[in-house]
């Protein structure tokens, strides 16, 4: 249990700190606002999404009280048996720390285009190249390995369902997004979006 915890609360921390350095990089260099979710948001939907990531946010803090305590919840956090190893607990770590890093590099192509939710005010450019020269969306892609590698370290029900909920969620956000940028881009989005992928890239034969 002691190794899971220190797993699982370093990959936490280095994510809020490669949030929170990300962040204060973007506002010092770019001086704009970043995020557009939550109260911000252009729309009901991208409101939903804000407040959804506070709910990712009790789910971990779920599972870290559960890590410490041994707590259960009356049983709602219980052991996914098939992945409880130390082997499956130092790949998810190798894997969060690699895709942390592929989020850091991410968020460095996107540069002053990068933004949570729907920017409806600011100009800036479409970004096509880096990872987004493969795929649209490479860092929903990174955060959701990243999502899957702490339910290897912590392989239960509520990170299980967690992962679920932020699969549904990327998606519906994604094409939120899709129809924003096609309005924004117009032809150079549409263009772009036949050649590459959603998350994976295309299949050229």
């Amino acid at each position: 249990m002691q190794i899971r915890l220190t797993m699982f609360l370093s990959l936490a921390l280095l994510y809020l700190l490669h949030d929170r350095i990300m962040s204060s990089r973007f506002k010092r260099r770019y001086g704009k606002a970043e995020n557009f979710l939550g109260k911000n948001a252009p729309n009901e939907i991208q409101r939903f999404f804000g407040r959804a990531v506070y709910l990712t946010m009790i789910y971990y803090l779920l599972v870290f009280i559960y890590l410490i305590t041994g707590f259960t919840f009356w049983g709602l956090i219980s052991t996914i048996t098939l992945l409880d190893g130390i082997v499956f607990q130092l790949l998810g770590f190798s894997l969060g720390l690699l895709f942390l890093l592929l989020m850091t590099k991410a968020r460095f192509n996107l540069g002053s285009s990068w933004r949570i939710g729907l920017d409806r005010n600011t100009a800036d450019y479409l970004v096509t190249t880096g990872f987004y020269r493969y795929v649209r969306n490479p860092y929903f892609f990174f955060l959701m390995g990243f999502q899957f590698s702490l339910i290897l370290v912590v392989p239960n029900a509520v990170m299980l369902f967690s992962f679920i909920q932020s699969l549904l969620l990327f998606n519906l956000q994604v094409r939120e997004e899709e129809q924003f940028l096609f309005e924004k881009y117009g032809d150079d989005y549409s263009t772009y979006q036949k050649d590459t992928g959603r998350f994976f890239p295309r299949l050229r034969f």
